[in-house]
């Protein structure tokens, strides 16, 4: 322990001693019991591309830079983890980064854990980091007595450079003018169902009246549970999500059969109401982790945005649901719309409703930009579109008008 704390209390020591020759004879030095991470900027960042000659056939390793400061870091306050809104291009050097500067609440300082133990040191601007895997940064208080920890994820587009087209499958007459139905994947397959029907890969569950009905193909269902659910939201790898009749989100863990209400960190009123959709997806910074993500229109017509990071079996049983609330500042808000589709692919959430523009978020769900990646073909027809994921990186779409798209990388 001694070797632990040593370099902080050299650093603090510093600290205290630049306080004090900066002010006057009189001035006090105040230590804090509380802090955070506020901002971090990368250094300058190496990337290696290969080129192949047309001449020789050889294959020549070209380095360039990218300007770190150029990728903002975000920096989640309420599930304690910073990653590049933006991912970086692929051949990015992650195992040798720098930082360039760090900001903390009340002078903290920053540490940095080891990837084989527990120890920990502080960051200095002359540091190579390896960002191959999550790291955990640890800011301590000024005075030692508290600190925080924050999972540092840096994440490459390894798709960069391919090219994403859609090409039209089919035209279905009987799939024409449906309502209320979306598109799931669903066994190494694509399939349309009722809004109150959500699947893995494996099982399916559906709500059918007041009863709480499984399948393992679709076609044949067992009564599993009865409640008084609204709309079924999602499923993660532990539990079964609805909104229930009273307008809060409940849980099943044993297949419907049961159901508590799931803890929020703002007021039930703030959760949509209608036009709901939900994604989920493993969380790599954590093992056995799930995101969720919650996307819909309360009765006031604003666009809600709640979001849940599930550790399973963790200290805090899953933690709360966290309100998203907008940003006045924000310029990329999710607009209102209805057939809200939600998808989690190649690292990004995408959402596409009513006004037929494919919105992509980053930041996982705080920010929304149009899409031109992964924009509607020109040519679809339809006025509702749902999309969804399929278990080979493939989107599908599917319009009302009854035109089958499939949009994957070349």
């Amino acid at each position: 322990m001694k070797r632990l704390f040593e370099p902080l209390c050299v650093m603090l020591g510093a600290m205290l001693t630049l306080t004090s020759c900066l002010g006057n004879d009189d001035s006090d030095t105040t230590v804090y019991s509380d802090t955070a991470i506020t901002a971090i900027t990368l250094g300058t960042l190496n990337r290696y591309t290969h080129t192949t000659s047309t001449d020789t056939g050889n294959d020549t390793i070209i380095k360039s830079t990218l300007t770190g400061s150029a990728y903002d870091m975000v920096i989640d306050q309420y599930g304690y983890r910073i990653y590049n809104k933006d991912l970086f291009p692929s051949g990015t050097d992650l195992a040798h980064v720098t930082i360039s500067s760090i900001s903390t609440v009340n002078n903290g300082i920053v540490t940095i854990k080891s990837l084989t133990s527990d120890s920990v040191r502080v960051i200095s601007t002359s540091d190579s980091l390896d960002f191959t895997s999550p790291r955990v940064f640890r800011v301590y208080s000024s005075d030692l007595e508290k600190y925080r920890d924050y999972t540092v994820s840096l994440t490459i587009d390894e798709n960069s450079g391919l090219t994403f087209g859609w090409q039209k499958q089919d035209i279905r007459s009987d799939l024409q003018g449906w309502t209320a139905k979306h598109l799931v994947a669903f066994s190494d397959s694509v399939q349309l169902v009722d809004e109150n029907i959500v699947t893995n890969d494996s099982c399916a569950f559906r709500l059918n009246g007041t009863n709480i009905e499984y399948s393992e193909d679709l076609v044949e269902w067992t009564v599993k549970g009865s409640a008084s659910l609204r709309q079924l939201l999602g499923m993660g790898t532990k539990g079964l999500f609805a909104m229930n009749s009273d307008g809060n989100i409940v849980m099943s863990e044993d297949n419907g059969a049961s159901w508590q209400n799931e803890q929020l960190d703002e007021a039930a009123s703030l959760l949509p109401f209608t036009d709901m959709a939900m994604t989920v997806w493993d969380y790599a910074p954590l093992d056995s982790t799930d995101y969720l993500l919650l996307v819909g229109n309360d009765q006031q017509n604003n666009v809600r945005v709640w979001r849940k990071i599930y550790q399973y079996g963790g200290p805090t049983k899953g933690g709360k649901w966290v309100y998203m609330p907008v940003d006045l500042n924000n310029p990329y808000v999710l607009p209102l719309q209805q057939n809200l589709s939600l998808v989690y692919y190649n690292n990004v959430v995408l959402a596409l409703g009513s006004n037929k523009v494919v919105y992509q978020s980053a930041d996982h769900g705080i920010t929304w930009k149009e899409s031109s990646k992964y924009a509607l073909p020109s040519g679809l027809q339809g006025t509702i579109v749902s999309m969804a994921a399929d278990s080979q990186n493939r989107l599908w779409l599917l319009t009302d008008a009854g035109e089958l798209w499939i949009g994957k990388k070349y």
